[in-house]
C-alpha cells in the first residue's frame, strides 16, 4: 500500500519542481515520462489542495463541504475545458498532431502548479498569464509546433474559452 503512494507522492513532487525549474525540459520529457493515470493524480492533488486553501477566502452561505467539492470541480472542469478547447483548436487548424491524453497531460500539469497561489484573489493577475505560457512551452516542447503555431492556436482556445465563460455569466449570473 504504501508503495504505490510513495511512488505517486515523488511523481508529484518531481513535476511540481520540474514545472517550477525548468518547464521547457519538462514538457519536453512529458510524452515518455506521463500516463494518464499520473496525470489524473496530479490534477486530483493540485485540485484538492486549490479546494481546500479556497476555503480560507471567506466566508460562505452554504456548508463547508458543499464549498469544497464546488471549488474542486470548478477547478478540474476548467482543465477539462481547457484542454478540450485547445485540443479542438489544434485539430481544426493543424490536423490531428497530437493524442488529447497529451493535450490534457499539458494543460493539467500548466494548470495544476498554477492551482496553488491562484487560491489567492488578488495573484488571479499573476497566475493565468503563467498558466497560459505554460501551455504555449507545452505546445512547442511536446507537441513540436512553431512558436507561430503554437501561439495561434493557444489563442483561438483562449478567445473561445473567455466567450463561453462570458456568456454562461451573461445567461446564469445575477
Amino acid at each position: 500500500m504504501m508503495g504505490p503512494t510513495l511512488k505517486a507522492w515523488q511523481f508529484y513532487s518531481y513535476s511540481l519542481i520540474q514545472l517550477l525549474i525548468e518547464p521547457g525540459q519538462f514538457f519536453k520529457e512529458l510524452a515518455e515520462n506521463t500516463t494518464l493515470k499520473k496525470t489524473l493524480g496530479f490534477m486530483v492533488i493540485c485540485c484538492s489542495f486549490f479546494a481546500m486553501a479556497s476555503l480560507l477566502t471567506g466566508a460562505y452561505s452554504r456548508p463547508v463541504w458543499i464549498m469544497a467539492i464546488i471549488f474542486f470541480v470548478s477547478a478540474a472542469g476548467m482543465i477539462l475545458m481547457s484542454s478540450l478547447l485547445g485540443y479542438t483548436a489544434m485539430v481544426m487548424i493543424l490536423g490531428k498532431r497530437t493524442p488529447f491524453s497529451i493535450i490534457f497531460s499539458l494543460y493539467a500539469f500548466s494548470s495544476g502548479v498554477t492551482l496553488f497561489i491562484s487560491w489567492l484573489p488578488f495573484f488571479l493577475w499573476f497566475t493565468e498569464p503563467w498558466k497560459w505560457w505554460l501551455i504555449y512551452t507545452g505546445f512547442k516542447n511536446t507537441c513540436g509546433l512553431t512558436w507561430k503555431q503554437a501561439l495561434l492556436v493557444l489563442l483561438i482556445s483562449m478567445t473561445i474559452q473567455f466567450f463561453l465563460i462570458y456568456s454562461a455569466l451573461m445567461a446564469f449570473g445575477k
